[in-house]
């Protein structure tokens, strides 16, 4: 359902290229973001919320004040909730950065609150409806949940996030799916990627996750991934995120 990430840093953290599977909102608690959306340069600072549509992959440089920098992030569902209507008024982009109204600010914590308490989804999802409709820029419902991929692709994402050390195979895949191998390479063609492009962006983020989150010796991290050496893992990290793991880690 609703997920929460929560991200701290002492030093300034250059990322390239993560990717986002799932409608996505970011607050900047401490310190600022900055990205380049559009080929325009964006500021997040503290105190304003980030929305990114999902299938976005974003470059961000994270930068502390006063030595930290600490964000939360909320990993919606891919469905608008009950209660939204989505309308076609109006579908030109807003800027992805909102500022946080008294309105804003206390659906946010309601909603926080509520996951902390585990409570149900249906009650969480009440209170994201609350947040959604809260937003100053009522463009920002439409264009956040306007970008949502395409089904196949979300699929295969659900199936290979429940285990991404797992060995899996493209016919694996399509059968659980319920296609043949041909049918899934031709659609996720059709929807701008391919089963080796997710399987790697699924490992890799939660690898992120892992070195944000726990202490775990990174031959540990990289066999969660499905990596067999730490030197196997670092490599596709760096190729993906611009930095090592281990460079990584000396920022938190």
């Amino acid at each position: 359902m609703i997920r929460l990430f929560e991200y701290d840093s002492k030093q300034a953290q250059s990322l390239s290229q993560v990717p986002v599977h799932q409608p996505s909102i970011i607050r900047v608690i401490h310190g600022e973001k900055s990205l380049l959306w559009q080929d325009e340069s964006v500021l997040v600072g503290q105190g304003q919320l980030l929305l990114i549509p999902a299938g976005s992959h974003i470059s961000f440089v994270n930068r502390p004040f006063l030595g930290r920098y600490r964000a939360v992030q909320l990993l919606l569902p891919h469905d608008l909730p009950q209660g939204i209507l989505s309308s076609t008024a109006d579908w030109r982009d807003p800027m992805p950065v909102q500022n946080v109204s008294r309105a804003v600010d206390l659906a946010w914590n309601a909603l926080l609150q509520s996951l902390s308490l585990s409570l149900a989804d249906s009650v969480q999802l009440h209170y994201l409806a609350a947040l959604l409709l809260s937003l100053p820029d009522k463009r920002s419902v439409n264009w956040l949940y306007g970008h949502t991929q395409r089904s196949v692709t979300q699929a295969a994402l659900a199936l290979m996030s429940v285990s991404p050390s797992a060995p899996w195979q493209q016919e694996e895949i399509a059968d659980k799916l319920h296609m043949s191998t041909a049918s899934l390479r031709r659609k996720l063609v059709l929807e701008d990627t391919s089963f080796r492009q997710l399987l790697v962006e699924v490992r890799l983020s939660h690898g992120l996750a892992m070195l944000q989150n726990s202490g775990e010796p990174l031959l540990q991290v990289a066999l969660a991934c499905g990596y067999q050496s730490a030197e196997k893992f670092s490599l596709r990290f760096k190729q993906q995120f611009g930095l090592t793991p281990a460079a990584y880690r000396r920022t938190l």
